[in-house]
């Protein structure tokens, strides 16, 4: 019985997802995302933004007032959308300084502090100043690629469409979006150094809708007409200054990339004003007090030797006392390049091992599942970056390939391929069948093609190749799976909108049916780029919030076991020498890791 996560890779993003997608999102990792979207991101390779490109794949600063103990405030956060506060907020951001603005134009700084807990992470302060219509901020994050990068972010108090329209422009925001709002329509102007920018892209998020995408005209304006009228608006714009060029701490750049986002409320006639969160709807947790059977798990430093190099979003799998690893993203956290991709696989002895082996390579991958069964070995698609460099485009390439490595024989054999080529996706044995789900399809550049169909592999009937399951409900990358009561369990990941999900849905092979199990709890990127084993007869997760959860014996909670020494994720959760769990490789709020922590299970659970 065994399984693996499998770790997705982002690209667009300058944040903690790369500072790990709150701390969090691998293309969040193949995509293109910031380089901290961890609490660094760790960068499991998520997505960092690199030149022009659709902001909807990307990590953005927003800056928006929020109620936090009993005072208004302003949070200065980091995410793909506007909606999700919990992301893991970048280093490079730290030093963000926010200001309120006043009808007579005067900036006030706040005094503001990081905040880091799992419904918030960014900056945040209190507002002193209660008539003051806007908050702004400008960052520069630094170096993405070949371009230096920087933050132009905006917030409107007024919830009233007289309010919106009256806040004006922000003499010191260089790239601006100014709003005018007429009954459902919204028209967003642009402004670059205060004048009118044609052609610039600008995207609009309203609630569960889709993204919007426009140009402005040659007024700088784009019009949207929404769906309803009352709602958390955000919007994002950007420009390249391609003339510009420079040098940032020793490191040489090449044009100057802008992103300018803007958030307001807008109320429905005749609704009261929106009171706190802005379009953060803070769900009631009800929360029991559930005593768990199982004896909660204690962690513990490195116990074997470190990987040969700090590696996220690769394959992982313990088979006959061994520990297997293949692939997998090393160099800096967001570049995503063939450089960059490990091209080794190794493995090393539980019990006294000394030193990783090196082992017979195929594709160089990431973002891919190992799994064993019967004493082999098996690899499950990933994804492969041809571009040489970091600084040439990305051209990222999912596989269908299906091969088996026989560990007395050291050879690889290659098998049906899927159906269709999938990367970031995971999978997990029950018995003599492979499950697969999740993941996505890149031919080149992202977005790619979202994968929604699941698939078996009977290993007692192999010339049959692959079969669909019942079509799953869910379309995620970056997740994990396991095996609970013989049943397949795919947990958290990321949507097509970017949204990072703590849901879990659980096959059940006899019913042929799905079903939704329990959340995971807490909020963002709890559920991003986890990693999931079972141990005994229970089933453990655990990702970047750095606590391990249990899935109770009766299915209905996740229950906390334990705590991991150094949070992480897109590493592997698998079983560790002399029984319990250990934790491999990964990315963290510093970057990606080579060390591999025990988490302890003194007792066996018992189901």
């Amino acid at each position: 019985m065994s399984n693996s996560v499998a770790i997705g890779s982002r690209l667009n993003d300058p944040g903690r997802v790369i500072t790990l997608y709150r701390r969090q999102s691998t293309l969040l990792f193949e995509s293109n995302m910031h380089r901290q979207i961890t609490r660094t991101l760790f960068w499991m390779c998520l997505i960092i933004v690199p030149a022009v490109t659709s902001v909807s794949s990307a990590h953005f600063l927003w800056v928006k007032s929020v109620e936090s103990d009993g005072k208004l405030q302003a949070l200065a956060y980091f995410n793909e959308n506007p909606f999700d506060e919990s992301y893991h907020f970048p280093k490079k951001l730290a030093n963000t300084k926010v200001f309120s603005r006043s009808a007579d134009g005067k900036l006030t700084e706040i005094a503001a502090k990081a905040v880091d807990t799992d419904e918030q992470a960014g900056i945040l302060g209190p507002i002193t100043d209660a008539k003051a219509l806007v908050l702004q901020t400008s960052q520069q994050y630094g170096i993405y690629g070949t371009s230096l990068l920087v933050y132009h972010a905006k917030h409107i108090r007024g919830t009233a469409a007289a309010e919106i329209n009256s806040a004006g422009t922000s003499k010191d925001l260089k790239l601006e979006i100014v709003p005018n709002v007429n009954d459902k329509q919204v028209e967003l102007k642009v402004l670059w150094n205060g004048k009118p920018l044609g052609g610039a892209a600008v995207t609009l998020f309203v609630g569960d809708d889709d993204a919007s995408e426009k140009k402005t005209n040659d007024d700088g304006i784009a019009t949207f007409e929404l769906k309803q009228l009352g709602g958390f608006v955000g919007a994002l714009a950007n420009t390249l200054e391609k003339d510009k060029s420079g040098e940032l701490d020793g490191k040489k750049y090449k044009g100057v990339m802008h992103y300018a986002s803007l958030t307001f409320t807008l109320t429905a006639k005749g609704e009261p004003a929106a009171a706190t969160n802005n379009g953060k709807e803070k769900a009631k947790s009800s929360k029991k007090n559930i005593k768990s059977k199982t004896p909660t798990p204690t962690s513990s430093s490195s116990i074997l030797k470190p990987l040969p190099e700090p590696l996220a979003s690769f394959g992982g799998v313990v088979c006959d006392g061994w520990l297997y690893v293949y692939g997998g993203h090393i160099g800096e956290e967001h570049e995503h390049s063939a450089a960059n991709l490990s091209k080794h696989f190794r493995r090393i002895k539980l019990d006294g091992g000394q030193n990783w082996e090196e082992l017979p390579m195929q594709t160089a991958l990431q973002g891919l599942p190992l799994v064993t069964h019967g004493g082999k070995i098996y690899r499950v698609g990933g994804l492969n970056v041809r571009n040489a460099t970091a600084s040439e485009d990305e051209d990222l390439h999912s596989t269908a390939e299906f091969a088996e490595y026989d560990p007395k024989t050291q050879t690889w054999t290659s098998l049906a391929p899927l159906p269709a080529a999938r990367s970031s996706h995971n999978a997990a044995v029950i018995g003599d069948r492979l499950y697969v789900a999740g993941g996505w399809r890149l031919d080149g550049k992202s977005p790619g093609t979202w994968e929604q169909s699941a698939l078996v592999f009977d290993f007692t009937k192999s010339a049959s190749g692959w079969q669909e399951l019942p079509q799953p409900t869910f379309k995620r990358r970056a997740i994990a799976t396991g095996i609970w009561h013989d049943k397949f369990v795919v947990i958290g990941g990321i949507n097509a909108k970017g949204k990072v999900s703590t849901q879990s849905f659980i096959f059940d092979p006899q019913a042929g049916e799905w079903s939704k199990g329990p959340k995971l709890p807490g909020s963002g990127i709890t559920g991003f780029g986890v990693s999931a084993w079972n141990f005994g007869s229970s089933l453990y997760v655990c990702g970047l919030k750095g606590k391990l959860f249990r899935l109770s014996d009766d299915g209905s909670a996740w229950e906390e076991s334990g705590r991991v020494e150094t949070p992480r994720f897109f590493h592997q959760l698998v079983p560790a020498p002399n029984g319990g769990l250990m934790v491999v490789g990964g990315a963290s709020e510093d970057g990606h890791l080579a060390t591999i922590e025990r988490v302890e299970i003194k007792t066996a659970a018992k189901n």
